[in-house]
């Protein structure tokens, strides 16, 4: 008998529909901020496990092409949870609190409105601050060439995102205990997560509320909405990294957008 376990991460899904209400974007676009030379754009990179060469991204400029290697299997992804969160990894770890973060915050900019996304943003960033560092002080090996590009032009746009939603919360008075706690309840969202209903569910404390409002409010002050900000066009060319994220850990490359499917 065959079983199959099938499943789509949403956010690469609807990232695509970036790409229809940006055909118009020039690059000298009046809206775009000073500095700035490209189309507005969100994504992710994209690199099928299964294929010979890489996939464009559905917004960014793919990476040069780059044969890849089979990875691990791993027996089961959960129906709901970013998958990895509890790798023994430290890496595939930080990854999926990381790297889970985006995705699920770029679905979340499509699905809700600025305001919404702002907030989930401003919750999400002591987690993924944290997941950053993390990433970086066990960075594999085998990726130090890219290590720089990565911490920079591809992980470090969301990174930048996340540390002015994180000054905004600190702004607002968050002590170290709060941010802890906000942290706590992100990833409690992540695990369980279901990316077939779409949304996160975030469970904040009441007497937390005041400081996510009003760091949510100082951070739509100080950034473009996710959608808008031309800061989130991913253009850096990462074949090594694309490749390991595809398959090294146990999201079997989903975080980046791709279909996850198992036979037995």
């Amino acid at each position: 008998m065959t079983t199959g376990l099938r499943r789509v991460a949403p956010a690469a899904l609807l990232a695509a529909v970036l790409v229809a209400t940006c055909g118009a974007c020039s690059d000298d676009e009046e809206a775009a901020p000073a500095g700035t030379d490209r189309p507005v754009s969100v994504s992710m990179s994209s690199v099928s496990p299964t294929s010979s060469t890489t996939t464009p991204a559905p917004i960014a400029t793919a990476p040069p092409d780059v044969l890849i290697t089979a990875g691990p299997t791993f027996d089961t992804v959960p129906e709901t949870g970013v998958p990895g969160l509890d790798s023994s990894d430290r890496f595939c770890a930080a990854w999926s609190e990381f790297g889970g973060s985006w995705q699920v915050i770029v679905q979340s900019a499509f699905e809700g409105d600025a305001a919404a996304v702002a907030r989930l943003e401003v919750i999400a960033a002591p987690l993924v601050t944290q997941a950053y560092d993390e990433l970086f002080e066990v960075w594999p090996g085998d990726l130090e060439t890219e290590r720089g590009v990565v911490a920079d032009a591809y992980f470090g746009a969301f990174l930048r995102r996340s540390a002015d939603a994180l000054a905004s919360l600190e702004a607002a008075g968050a002590a170290a205990d709060d941010l802890d706690r906000l942290a706590a309840g992100w990833r409690a969202g992540l695990e369980s997560y279901d990316p077939n209903v779409g949304g996160i569910e975030v469970a904040v404390e009441d007497g937390l509320e005041p400081l996510v409002a009003a760091a949510a409010d100082a951070f739509t002050d100080t950034r473009l909405p996710l959608v808008d900000d031309p800061a989130m066009v991913i253009t850096a060319a990462t074949p090594l990294t694309d490749q390991f994220l595809a398959t090294a850990c146990p999201d079997q490359g989903w975080i980046v957008g791709q279909e996850v499917t198992s036979d037995a």
